[in-house]
């Protein structure tokens, strides 16, 4: 890849301020010079990500996430580089270099997303063809009229091993480009079909691309009832939601979060175009945050068994990580939004959905579950449940009125409990904040997928993210590394290359920091990086410090490159036994 002008990667990033570009995926809040947030890319209760106005930077202490705007892009749109440099360059209304720019990997995903629309094109085409009577009757009988399955675009894939294989082979694409967005099945170094026999639900993106398709069985005997796509490069399912292209340019206040496809396609048919549904999995962190970007409250339509409600109060947890108000549907007389319309109208399930309670209602009922309030000691197993509860709720407002709740029930005085939970909730600020400060200056060497060395090296995995820092800081001070070090004495092959990295950018006169690591370095690894930086800023920069990391990395240089007692000759084993002498002198 041709590397673009520090010139014009400086104006992109002056033009796309990453406070801004950030508040537009989550909620921040400023505290000093800078600002906090809930890290989008994990699920936690405080915020642990920072945003550095000054640097124009962010690093998250819970995941280590970390970088520029251009990173922040890449994690949060699953970008290449190239591709979050467009992103942000058409954001600003920049042009572009002039200069052409390879990118093969954007070549790659373009090829993936041609070859789904086809795809998506074909199964239409047999859903209303003689070969797909089976399917469309499915569809008609579940009550969805055509305009609805023609705005769905619904399909159906048929029977046999090499329907699609053999149409898509026809339309130029490669055994291996199929193979790669998960149409086809390999067994055997044979290749077939990854959906037979199902009606299709194209799965498509916020920018209107079909990056997956969900499947559903009708034979009654199948193994999987409904089968989604595998993961590939242009579908990841954590991170999408299932009719989003709808509910982004809906106009009512909320959401409505179903747990399947026709659930969402019957309450879009029926006029509510704010239906939207995780894909085979339960609510993610990233699709938490991705609604938020488009609503404030989301209403969870779950079942109501056991299962349904596990997940109610994961989807209840990550929505309310996000800053998304929660709310909870109950539908009476029916299974799902989907039969009851059915039994009922959509005017009476709009009726319902206007009665729904606040997650919090939800949860605090649930805390009174078991126990007997008419009797002292349920009220102290309530209020010690109430106050652990209310300790982690992030709006002021909601904690004052729960806590009034909580001292009706109990009996308890509200100055009382309103202690109990300020100080609980100080508790946990000070507990989590310890680890992080911990798990920071240590690093986090535990299954390390960035530095897989640093397990086996770590006082000297240490040592080379202190010196790394330092010339990150004081890049003149390269030169009293270079006159005692090489770049082969730094142990871990992540910090050497990151090490060689720096000393090339200082010398050859150009800027060193975070940013300009971004075109050389994975954004998993932008986000070490940031952390290693934020690490050295904990502790003062002095020259002291500098020559004790240094000294740990010649300590284990020289250890490395010392003989066995046994195999010395008798020349270095006097060698070695003076050099020993001098050092307990010393």
């Amino acid at each position: 890849m041709a590397r673009l002008p520090d010139s014009f990667l400086d104006n992109l990033r002056m033009s796309n301020d990453i406070v801004s570009v950030m508040s537009t995926y989550v909620n921040i809040k400023r505290t000093g010079r800078d600002y906090v947030c809930a890290c989008p890319f994990h699920s936690e209760k405080t915020p642990s990500c920072h945003i550095y106005s000054e640097t124009q930077s962010f690093y998250c202490f819970g995941c280590g996430a970390g970088g520029d705007v251009i990173t922040f892009i890449r994690l949060i749109e699953r970008l290449e580089y190239m591709e979050s440099v467009r992103f942000l360059a058409q954001r600003a209304g920049l042009a572009m270099p002039d200069d052409e720019i390879s990118d093969d990997g954007a070549n790659f995903r373009t090829r993936l997303l041609e070859m789904n629309r086809e795809a998506a094109r074909y199964f239409r085409d047999m859903l209303l063809s003689p070969q797909g009577k089976t399917g469309l009757d499915y569809l008609l009988e579940r009550g969805l009229t055509p305009n609805t399955i023609r705005k769905y675009g619904l399909g159906y894939a048929p029977e046999g091993w090499h329907n699609l294989h053999y149409h898509l082979r026809s339309k130029g694409f490669t055994d291996d480009e199929m193979e790669a967005g998960a149409l086809v099945t390999r067994n055997n170094n044979s290749l077939y079909d990854k959906f037979r026999n199902r009606v299709m639900f194209p799965i498509i993106d916020r920018r209107k691309n079909v990056i997956a398709f969900g499947g559903r069985a009708l034979e009654k005997d199948a193994k999987a009832k409904y089968l989604n796509s595998d993961e590939t490069a242009v579908f990841h399912k954590r991170e999408n939601l299932f009719s989003l292209n709808f509910a982004k340019n809906t106009e009512e206040k909320c959401f409505i979060l179903c747990e399947g496809y026709m659930d969402v396609i019957a309450l879009n048919q029926a006029g509510f175009d704010n239906a939207v549904a995780t894909l085979g999995t339960a609510i993610t962190p990233q699709q938490a945050n991705l609604m938020k970007r488009y609503t404030d409250e989301v209403v969870i339509s779950y079942d109501s068994d056991e299962a349904g409600q596990k997940a109610t109060v994961k989807a209840i947890n990550l929505l309310g990580e996000a800053g998304v108000l929660a709310r909870v549907l109950h539908i009476p007389e029916a299974k799902d939004p989907d039969e009851y319309i059915k039994k009922f109208g959509a005017e009476s399930f709009r009726h319902i959905l206007s009665k729904t309670e606040t997650a919090i209602d939800y949860e605090f009922g649930k805390l009174q579950k078991g126990i007997d309030l008419s009797t002292p000691a349920g009220k102290t197993a309530f209020l010690q449940k109430a106050v652990a509860f209310l300790a982690e709720l992030r709006s002021d407002t909601e904690r004052t009125v729960y806590i009034s709740e909580a001292a009706r029930l109990s009996g308890q005085q509200i100055s009382a409990i309103t202690s109990l939970v300020k100080d609980k909730a100080a508790k946990n600020r000070f507990y989590r904040q310890r680890e992080e400060e911990k798990k920071l200056i240590r690093g986090d060497t535990k299954r390390d997928p960035i530095n897989p060395d640093s397990l086996r090296y770590p006082a000297e995995e240490k040592a080379e993210r202190g010196i790394i820092a330092f010339l990150f800081h004081s890049p003149d001070r390269l030169k009293d590394v270079e006159t005692k070090l090489k770049e082969e004495d730094f142990p871990t092959e992540f910090n050497r290359r990151l090490y060689g990295f720096v000393k090339k950018r200082i010398k050859s006169g150009e800027t060193v920091d975070i940013s300009s690591a971004g075109s050389e370095f994975t954004a998993e690894e932008m986000g070490r990086i940031t952390g290693i930086c934020k690490q050295g800023d904990m502790l003062p920069y002095s020259l002291p410090r500098l020559d004790e990391y240094i000294n740990v990395l010649i300590k284990f240089r020289d250890k490395a490159r010392q003989k066995p007692v046994s195999e010395m000759t008798d020349e270095e084993m006097l060698a070695h036994i003076e050099e020993i002498k001098k050092k307990r002198q010393n």
